[in-house]
Parts: structure tokens; C-alpha cells; sequence
């Protein structure tokens, strides 16, 4: 047996300077894109001044729409793409300022999971040699050492040492989504980033993958941050939740509170499109006015305004913070208190014809 093993790596991982500090700090986090033939200083702006924290040993879900700028967030951090504006730091240590062998170093304690197991691996290359080249990119073990812990994590995600030597078109892609997290593993992370990790998934394979997920947490003592656009899968998994609107953070809660009490209206109106019965949220939550805004150009003031049923005047003209709405509840809206003071006539009025079920929007 090597003496590396990844159950261990906790012992010897410097704590900071605060051990009780959140072990991930996201604070301003910008990316912006510029658009080829458009006047300099236009961009899309994909993620817009997002800050959260992450507890060691936590889960915390972001959820949202296709294009709210989810799997931004993960490229940022993962250095894969570099940020326009903002700070991130892992266990004290911030990312964004890393260069060479620190930054190297760094990428062992941070991994990503794809959201499509068949572009994630070499299709040229067979399993064992996919799950090899980190470790040999990091300078870890000899060619037998990497051998057997390849095989030691194969039987870890569930997979027996016949597919060391299969390639990606003799598996199934539950199987592939099994060797990708077991790869990512296999560095010692302390830090996941699960990007859609499901979504390419059948229902059956994706229950069996989200077991594996919440097994491997608790073995390998991880701190994750998921990325999801399925409701289900954040509240199975996730301890927070995070609500991401058109690069934006709109309402941050415990897992429990936002179900039960989701307080702003695009949190509302997510819940209701796919999990109405469960909640017992009125209908008209999970209707919206028109067509997503472009993040070219996103509108004034709060940027759900335009689609919010329940908006008012002050929501186009107002610039909003996230404001504290319980203990450890922050909502994107001013007028969060009276949400439930509007009548169901209220919410429905209008040209229902121009409004549509958030379900049609989020598989879109």
C-alpha cells in the first residue's frame, strides 16, 4: 500500500490563521467579456459583483437559469479563466494572487468535476492512463504507485479494476461521471467544484451518482460547492443554497429556510415551476412577465424587475443589496416583507399572455 492516501491529507493541511474563518471567501467577484465589434467598455456581463462564504465541510448549492453565470463562477475559481474584478481565498490563501509553483500547489487542494463526462476524458486514452496524468503532472509516486492507486480509486467510485484498461466509448456515462470525480479525488482536494455533475445523467444513473457524492463527502472530509440547475439535487445535497439571477446573487438561505420560505420572487417562482406540490406555494410564484434580459445589456435597477410580477416603479429605479431577511437569510429586494401581502388577483393581473411557467425557462 502507498503511503499516500487521500483519507489522510486532512492531517497535515495548514488550518490559516483562523480556524474558525469560513474555509472559501468569494467577495466582488466580476467577470466580464468583451464583445468583438462592439465600442470598447461593452461587455457581457456574466458574473456581476457575487460574494459568498463556504464552511469547511459544507455544501453550498448555487443554483439558477442556463446562462445566470453558474459555471463562470467554477472556470473563475478553478483559474481557468481569469476574473475581471474581486478576491477568492481556500483556506486563507487567495487564489487570484497565485502565480508558478504556488499556484501549481494550489490546484492540488482545488478540483473540478465537468458537467460532461465524454468531453472530459482523452477518448484516445484508456481510463487508467486518464486518471494517471495528474498524477504524474504533480510528480506523485513511480508508474506502479499511480497504478495502484488508480485501481484503489476505481473500486472507491464503485468500479471494479477491469476499467483501468477500457476506454471512454466502452463506458456508460454514469460510469464516465464515476471516473471523472474518482480522478479529481485522486489529487487529495480539500476544495470541489461540482458543475452540473448530473445533468447529463438519466434519473436512476443520477440518484446513484449523488449517493456517491454525499459518501465521498463524509470519507474524504470535503467542503463542495455544487452547481445545479435541478432544485432536487440542491436540496438533497445541499446544506446553503445560493440563488444566482443574470450574474447575480438574489438570495442566500439554509437549505430548509429557502424552501419553506423562499423570499424573493425569482426564488419563488423557481420552486414553484418544479416543486409546487411539495411546497404548497400559490400558482402565480412561478409565472413570470417577457423574455431573460441580455447580460450585454441588463436592466436598471433590480435586475429581475422586468419579469417580476410583483414589481413596482422603485424596483427599475433602485440599485439593491442583499438585505438580511433572518438569521442567515439575504434576499435581493426591497420589498421582500410584503411579498405575501399581494393578493393572488394582484400577481395575476395583467396580460397573462405575455407571462411564462419558469419551467419552460429553466430547460431552456
Amino acid at each position: 500500500m502507498t503511503s499516500y492516501d487521500p483519507i489522510e491529507r486532512n492531517l497535515s493541511r495548514d488550518k490559516g490563521t483562523d480556524p474558525t474563518a469560513p474555509f472559501v471567501v468569494v467577495k466582488d467577484l466580476v467577470k466580464h467579456y468583451p464583445v468583438p465589434g462592439f465600442p470598447r467598455g461593452r461587455s457581457v456581463k456574466s458574473v456581476d459583483g457575487v460574494s459568498f462564504t463556504i464552511k469547511e465541510g459544507e455544501v453550498l448549492g448555487l443554483v439558477g437559469e442556463s446562462g445566470c453565470g453558474k459555471s463562470t463562477i467554477a472556470r473563475v475559481l478553478m483559474r481557468l479563466t481569469p476574473p475581471t474584478g474581486g478576491v477568492a481565498t481556500v483556506d486563507a490563501r487567495n487564489v487570484f494572487a497565485m502565480k508558478g509553483e504556488e499556484l501549481r500547489r494550489m490546484r492540488r487542494t482545488m478540483q473540478l468535476v465537468f458537467q460532461d463526462p465524454f468531453a472530459a476524458l482523452d477518448p484516445r486514452m484508456t481510463i487508467g492512463e486518464s486518471m494517471e496524468v495528474p498524477l504524474a503532472q504533480h510528480g506523485i509516486g513511480h508508474a506502479r504507485e499511480r497504478r495502484d492507486l488508480v485501481l484503489r480509486m476505481l473500486n472507491d467510485v464503485g468500479l471494479d479494476a477491469s476499467f483501468y484498461g477500457r476506454y471512454p466509448k466502452q463506458c456508460s456515462g454514469g460510469q464516465l461521471q464515476r471516473v471523472v470525480i474518482g480522478r479529481a479525488l485522486l489529487l487529495k482536494p480539500w476544495f470541489l467544484v461540482c458543475d452540473e455533475p448530473t445533468s447529463a445523467l438519466d434519473a436512476s444513473m443520477r440518484t446513484q451518482i449523488l449517493n456517491l457524492l454525499m459518501d465521498l463527502k463524509r470519507r474524504f472530509s470535503l467542503t463542495i460547492l455544487m452547481i445545479s440547475h435541478d432544485l432536487r439535487v440542491m436540496r438533497y445535497m445541499c446544506d446553503r443554497i445560493a440563488v444566482m439571477y443574470l450574474g447575480q446573487i438574489v438570495e442566500v438561505a439554509e437549505r430548509d429556510e429557502l424552501f419553506e420560505h423562499p423570499r424573493h420572487p425569482y426564488t419563488r417562482a423557481l420552486i414553484a415551476s418544479s416543486m409546487l406540490e411539495e411546497t404548497g406555494l400559490n400558482s402565480s410564484a412561478g409565472l413570470l412577465k417577457g423574455e431573460a434580459p441580455s447580460p450585454l445589456n441588463p436592466p436598471s435597477g433590480c435586475r429581475f424587475h422586468t419579469r417580476c410580477i410583483y414589481a413596482r416603479q422603485a424596483c427599475s429605479e433602485n440599485l439593491q443589496n442583499l438585505l438580511q431577511a433572518g438569521d442567515g437569510h439575504s434576499v435581493r429586494c426591497q420589498f421582500w416583507e410584503h411579498l405575501d401581502d399581494v393578493s393572488q388577483q394582484t400577481a395575476r393581473s395583467g396580460d397573462d399572455a405575455s407571462r411564462e411557467p419558469m419551467a419552460r425557462a429553466m430547460s431552456a
